[in-house]
Formats: C-alpha cells, sequence, structure tokens
C-alpha cells in the first residue's frame, strides 16, 4: 500500500517555484491568496493545460469560481497576468491567463536585489577602507585626501584590497602618505596586478630574486647593515 501511495505521489508531478516569488511575493504585488492561486494555475500550465477549468482550480483552492475571478482580475489591474487568446487546432481561439508579466517582475525584483547588495558591499568596502587609512595614519582624511581614495575607486578602478595592500607597503616603508601609495597602484596597475594573488606573487618573485642576487654575491664581501630593503620596490 505504501509502495501505490508513493506511485502516485510520484505520478502527480511537482511544480517548481522560485525562491525569489516565495521569499518576497508581497514585494512585487502579490497578495497570499494570489500566490497560491498562481502556483495552481502554474501546476496545470507546466502539464500542458494553459486554460485549466475554473471551476476545478477554485475546489483545488477551496474556494468559489467568483473569487478565483476576483483575483484574476485584481492581478489584471495590478498588472501581473492578462488575458490572451489562442488559436486551437480546429481554428477556434481560446482564452488563457499568461502570467508572464508576473514572472518578469519577479526576475527584475532579483536583479535589483543583486544589484542593491553589491551597491551595499561597495559602500562597506570604502568605508573599511577610510578606516584603515585613518587608523595607520593616526588622524582623520582631509577633503581632499578623502576625494583622491573615491577617485581610485571610482575612476581608476582600483579595489579595496589593491589599497589595502598599498597600504601595508606604505606601513613597511615608514612612508605613510597617499602619493606613495598612488605610485604603488600605478606601478602594479601598469604591471598588470590587480588581485590581490598576483600582487603577493609578485612580490614574493621579488623577494626570491632579491635573496637569490645577495646569496651569488662576491664571497668576502663586507655587507652594508642598513634598513631591511622593501619587498615592494618602486619602479621595478
Amino acid at each position: 500500500m505504501a509502495d501505490n501511495a508513493l506511485q502516485r505521489y510520484l505520478a502527480a508531478g511537482e511544480t517548481l517555484v522560485s525562491n525569489i516569488l516565495l521569499h518576497h511575493y508581497k514585494e512585487v504585488g502579490l497578495t497570499t491568496s494570489q500566490l497560491v492561486m498562481y502556483l495552481e494555475f502554474k501546476s496545470y500550465q507546466d502539464r500542458g493545460v494553459a486554460n485549466p477549468d475554473i471551476r476545478q482550480v477554485a475546489k483545488n483552492l477551496g474556494t468559489s469560481e467568483v473569487q478565483v475571478f476576483d483575483q484574476l482580475h485584481q492581478m489584471i489591474t495590478n498588472g501581473l497576468v492578462e488575458q490572451k487568446m489562442k488559436r486551437q487546432a480546429d481554428g477556434k481561439e481560446d482564452a488563457f491567463y499568461d502570467f508572464s508579466p508576473l514572472v518578469n517582475r519577479i526576475a527584475l525584483y532579483g536583479e535589483q536585489q543583486a544589484t542593491a547588495a553589491t551597491a551595499s558591499t561597495a559602500a562597506n568596502e570604502r568605508m573599511q577602507t577610510f578606516n584603515q587609512l585613518e587608523a595607520e595614519f593616526g588622524r582623520p582624511l582631509s577633503s581632499m585626501e578623502m576625494q583622491i581614495v573615491n577617485d581610485w575607486l571610482d575612476k581608476d578602478n582600483y579595489s579595496a584590497e589593491m589599497i589595502k595592500l598599498a597600504l601595508r607597503q606604505a606601513v613597511l616603508n615608514s612612508a605613510l602618505n597617499l602619493n606613495y601609495m598612488e605610485r604603488i597602484l600605478q606601478s602594479w596597475d601598469h604591471q598588470g596586478l590587480r588581485s590581490k594573488h598576483d600582487i603577493e606573487e609578485h612580490e614574493r618573485q621579488f623577494e626570491e630574486r632579491r635573496s637569490s642576487n645577495q646569496a651569488n654575491s662576491q664571497p668576502g664581501s663586507k655587507k652594508l647593515r642598513g634598513p631591511k630593503i622593501p619587498i615592494y620596490k618602486l619602479g621595478e
């Protein structure tokens, strides 16, 4: 008996629903009743029944035909569904409900949410960049300095990660000023170094070459003591 019940369950099919719709149906203009009704229509249309019997739809929803038509009318008024005509094989035309406007609104809402999330992330990264600079400089940035950093992000398209790495180099070399950082960023950009991985790999290779040059120096030569040579060298 259990096997038969499972077979009937599987034979009934499934209706795929976007999570954006489930989580944000109110934001796109649907009521809970309209959402359930749309899913009922979709379950038929996904199986090739473009125009299901309204009486059966109402029965499945436990409501009346009048209420189904009323909900459809409200959705048409709100631009979420359109009533169209479709020519049948016998030449007759039959009306059906097209939910494409609802689907398009859901897709647009998803795109808007993604854009908003990206903008929020960028704003947070910008603020973190300002905070990191002020923490290392030990003072608030001037309006001119803030404009320079904004230009790095907006005009030069330097990432917040690049600016953070340039700040690290400025700290290591005891050269805490934006002019020094800008020369570093321009040098990286000129060499096509844009990601954290590429920049750190470039530094690693430079350090290896520096160590190799020291090892190959003439034996017995007097080593000069001084400040440690930074991993990054401008103009390389």
